[in-house]
């Protein structure tokens, strides 16, 4: 029988989490798929349980931590799915999103990649889409956007939670939860492997969308997304964190808009740290300015 849908999920240090996502997959799906766990050599080694009880799961285990993107590259590299779904080992699905997904996609062959709506743990919605990161979102974040709030949300935020029950085009999906048309990826290739972690769903979602294959909303999908519960460190000032999260951010500048763009929205990043650090009288954030201006 074909497989219609690869699903891969990147697993570090979260096994509990990756077992109950691949539960919530199985007792959910309807369409025939295959379930690809990337582990980044957890020092959980629990990891091989999953593989034990449930069958269904075919385990990559490597030797170093491989971040986000390279992780799924070498689950997408063996998936014999028509369709790849790149999904967090912290969510699981709410209804048979993987279906609604999948007849979507048949019936839209020009589309490169779709997503659902994702909802925190006790129902409240968060981010499940963005707008491609921008100068005018740089600029706005220092405090403009309180002038234009609407617009900002609607055209400039990178990070969107979702209002509305349309089917739509959008710039780009949460990483979350990406189904992507396997062809598509044939076409643009896998993730930028300089991306460790953020920002190389939006910089694969770009490619996409300049090669044609525009990525759509599907609210009707919905999916619990557990945000954070992947990450083991947690804080307001995570300066590691910070760290990887603002140098993918000016590499995906550099990629759109050229190295100077990119090292100026670093320097708008850096005073709106600065300021932060006057008005919330914080000191943490005068370090932050200066991660995200050495990034």
């Amino acid at each position: 029988m074909d497989i219609g849908v690869s699903i891969i999920i990147v697993n570090y240090n979260t096994t509990r989490l990756t077992y109950e996502c691949v539960e919530s997959i199985l007792s959910k799906t309807s369409v025939n798929f295959e379930v690809i766990v990337v582990d980044n050599d957890s020092a959980d080694r629990s990891i091989d349980h999953i593989v034990r009880d449930i069958p269904q799961v075919n385990l990559i285990k490597q030797s170093t931590n491989l971040g986000f993107g390279k992780a799924n590259n070498e689950g997408i590299k063996i998936a014999r799915g028509k369709y790849v779904l790149l999904i967090n080992s912290d969510t699981y699905l709410i209804n048979d999103a993987i279906d609604i997904f999948y007849q979507f996609m048949e019936s839209n062959p020009e589309i490169g990649c779709c997503g659902g709506d994702l909802f925190q743990a006790d129902g409240s919605p968060q981010v499940s889409y963005g707008n491609f990161p921008s100068f005018g979102e740089a600029v706005s974040a220092v405090g403009f956007k309180i002038f234009y709030k609407r617009y900002f949300d609607e055209h400039l935020s990178s990070g969107v939670v979702n209002s509305d029950n349309r089917i739509r085009k959008v710039d780009y999906l949460c990483g979350a939860d990406m189904f992507i048309r396997k062809s598509a990826l044939d076409k643009v290739g896998l993730f930028d492997p300089r991306f460790f972690l953020y920002f190389e769903e939006t910089e694969l979602s770009l490619r996409l969308h300049r090669a044609g294959f525009p990525s759509v909303i599907i609210p009707s999908a919905k999916i619990v997304h557990l945000e954070g519960g992947s990450q083991s460190e947690s804080g307001l000032f995570n300066y590691k964190k910070i760290a990887i999260f603002s140098g993918s951010r000016t590499l995906f500048f550099q990629i759109r808009y050229g190295r100077f763009v990119a090292w100026v929205v670093k320097v708008i990043y850096s005073i709106q740290a600065l300021f932060l650090a006057i008005f919330k009288r914080q000191a943490g954030y005068i370090k932050v300015a200066g991660i995200i201006f050495k990034s």
